[in-house]
């Protein structure tokens, strides 16, 4: 048989993820939601930024490691649905 996560378990991770997201500072969400969400190259980020490529990585990566700190997430294995579902 195949397993289903609750539906609430979804939305509940939604609304943790972004009350997460709403702690990181302008910068690193700025740069997160550009790179990570809508798929725009580092080099790309950076000039609309007006900062170096690399201030641009080191923003991605800083706010990345503070939304796994937030959410409690010690191993990427930690993400997404458990071995029954």
């Amino acid at each position: 048989r195949m397993g289903v996560a609750p539906s609430q378990e979804g939305v509940v991770d939604l609304a943790d993820f972004r009350r997460a997201l709403a702690k990181l500072s302008e910068e690193q969400r700025e740069v997160l939601i550009m790179v990570g969400v809508s798929g725009i190259s580092y080099e790309e980020a950076a000039e609309i930024c007006g900062v170096a490529v690399g201030t641009v990585k080191s923003r991605v990566n800083r706010a990345r490691n503070k939304l796994a700190e937030l959410l409690g997430i010690m191993d990427p294995a930690e993400i997404g649905p458990d071995r029954n579902t």
